[in-house]
């Protein structure tokens, strides 16, 4: 191999040219052991504090005791219930119910979250529960949104017809994002207020539970895993709570006639 170097043609070997190539990944190796890349004292400290108010927020609103609940203390309740039952499958489906869960609800077992994925579908929630439930025999917490479960709904009678092991908690709040403020005529993605999805499960001999706080939502989770059978738990939320899958909402257009 031929070179040129200050109008000077030089003849590297291959045994020279290999001495050069290992001194300089000697050099780049060392140049990455631990410790050889330092980040800023400030841009760490920015970092910190950003993280802990963002711990901060979502703590209180983690804690916070609502009535009627909304999503972030409701899905702290089945997390806390679900804690002592790191084997137990959670399915979440929704758009606020989907969002929030993956955020809140933890996962101590790998694979043990089913859920639409990046492109997925409304509608999967309750077939990936079944399935779940009859290739592992382990219990299953179905979340889902009010609306979501509306799309396949009906295999309840399904899941109570072989017995299987899956507890459904809707979340409620009376329409797709959120439910219709006031008393007029429902709006396209407003659902029958106050509706009561804990007596369509009754219907097929499954347990039904409805429940308007944390502790009731908490207790009756933990009651229906630990029993074993299939149950659907009627959680109500504020039908004010809830915003746009992905939180962009402000990304929306807006009208440009002047308001009359």
């Amino acid at each position: 191999m031929c070179g040129r170097l200050g109008g000077v043609y030089l003849d590297l070997t291959a045994e020279v040219l290999g001495s050069v190539l290992a001194s300089a990944f000697t050099a780049f190796n060392a140049a990455l052991k631990p410790g050889q890349v330092k980040p800023s004292r400030k841009w760490l400290d920015d970092i910190a504090s950003r993280k802990q108010k963002n711990v901060e927020k979502m703590t209180a609103r983690l804690n916070a005791e609502t009535s009627p609940m909304i999503f972030s203390n409701a899905l702290r309740a089945v997390r806390d219930a679900i804690a002592e039952r790191p084997d137990v499958y959670i399915v979440n489906e929704g758009a606020n119910t989907l969002d929030f869960g993956r955020n809140i609800i933890d996962m101590f077992q790998p694979r043990h979250r089913l859920d639409s994925g990046t492109w997925g579908v409304m509608g999967i929630g309750m077939g990936y529960a079944i399935a779940a439930a009859v290739e592992t025999g382990k219990p299953v917490v179905a979340l889902e949104g009010d609306s979501a479960f509306g799309f396949s709904g009906m295999e309840i009678e399904t899941i109570c017809r072989y017995d299987l092991p899956v507890v459904t908690v809707t979340f409620n709040n009376n329409g797709i994002y959120r439910g219709d403020q006031g008393d007029g005529a429902p709006s396209p993605t407003g659902f029958k207020r106050d509706a009561r999805y804990d007596k369509i499960i009754e219907a097929f001999g499954g347990q039904g539970y409805h429940v308007t706080d944390t502790a009731g939502l908490q207790k009756a989770v933990s009651d229906a895993v630990a029993s074993g059978k299939p149950a659907l738990i009627n959680a109500v939320i504020d039908s004010a709570a809830g915003t746009e899958s992905g939180h962009i909402a402000s990304l929306n257009p807006k009208s440009a006639l002047a308001a009359t």
